[in-house]
């Protein structure tokens, strides 16, 4: 019962010191286009303006909503808009347009990261001092960046001399020449 307990403080700790969530996928889009037209700030005349059309546009291009947008004012005379709605062109003077958007989706499957850091040093190998290493201490580390479990990791041994590593549990630093750290840690859900 006391292992659990210490293990449930360690993945607290991690958690504060990582976040609790695992990046979305995000991609910004300069200028997009509802066929050859900029897209029109509005869903549809004066209706669902800026984050829902955004988030149409987005949806519409294979992602989950959009996570912000930049408006270009007043285009529609020398640049006509069209509604992702129903398709009307928009081509007067007050006409907005969309000419950012930045669309998220969910996270991917898995995500590798590469000599891994925790507290501004590289991750230690070890969960605490000379125990939980390995496969723990992976699985913390990516449990702390909102993933599930540590689905692959490589060792980087010997390293504390060069680079410093650190405890994920209590965030000791280890920089002597026989401290070993990750190499890589692939996480998953």
């Amino acid at each position: 019962m006391k292992l659990l307990r210490i293990r449930a403080a360690l993945l607290a700790l991690a958690t504060l010191a990582f976040g609790s969530v695992a990046q979305a996928e995000t991609v910004t889009y300069d200028n997009p286009k509802v066929g050859s037209n900029p897209l029109d700030l509005c869903l549809s005349w004066g209706e669902g303006c800026g984050k829902p059309a955004a988030d149409a546009w987005c949806v519409n291009n294979g992602f989950t909503e959009s996570v912000g947008h930049a408006v270009a004012e007043n285009i529609g005379l020398s640049t006509p808009t069209r509604l992702i709605s129903n398709g009307a062109v928009c081509d007067q003077e007050m006409c907005d347009g969309i000419s950012q958007v930045t669309c998220s989706r969910p996270d991917p499957e898995e995500q590798t990261y590469n000599k891994p850091k925790f507290m501004g040093n590289r991750l230690d190998y070890c969960a605490v001092w000379g125990g939980g290493c390995g496969a723990e201490a992976a699985t913390l580390f990516c449990q702390a960046e909102g993933w599930a479990t540590a689905k692959d990791f490589v060792i980087a041994e010997d390293i504390g001399a060069s680079s410093p590593t650190r405890v994920i549990s209590t965030g000791a630093v280890c920089d002597q020449g026989f401290c070993d750290g990750f190499k890589e840690i692939t996480c998953g859900n």
